[in-house]
């Protein structure tokens, strides 16, 4: 089964939009390649991509992809610590 999404450059940063491949205004997030590393960092929307918010470690940008649109961002529990 084909993966759901596609990629757009990010317009005024790093790297690409995951976009839903049906609703291009559905993002799920942005992945970039390490300047650091071999790496891809996925981030998920509304964080500036190299702003210390992402999950590096990915083999591929397909990877990275993948992750945002498998796993939703995670909720707070709204919980104080």
């Amino acid at each position: 089964m084909p993966e759901q999404f596609t990629f757009a450059l990010n317009p005024g940063s790093l790297g690409y939009r995951v976009l839903d491949r049906q609703d291009s205004s559905n993002c799920y997030g942005v992945v970039w390649h390490s300047q650091s590393g071999s790496n891809w960092v996925a981030e998920y929307p509304d964080t500036h991509p190299g702003s210390g918010g992402g999950i590096p470690g990915f083999a591929s940008r397909h990877m990275a992809a993948r992750f945002l649109y498998r796993y939703l961002r995670p909720q707070s529990s709204g919980r104080r610590p």
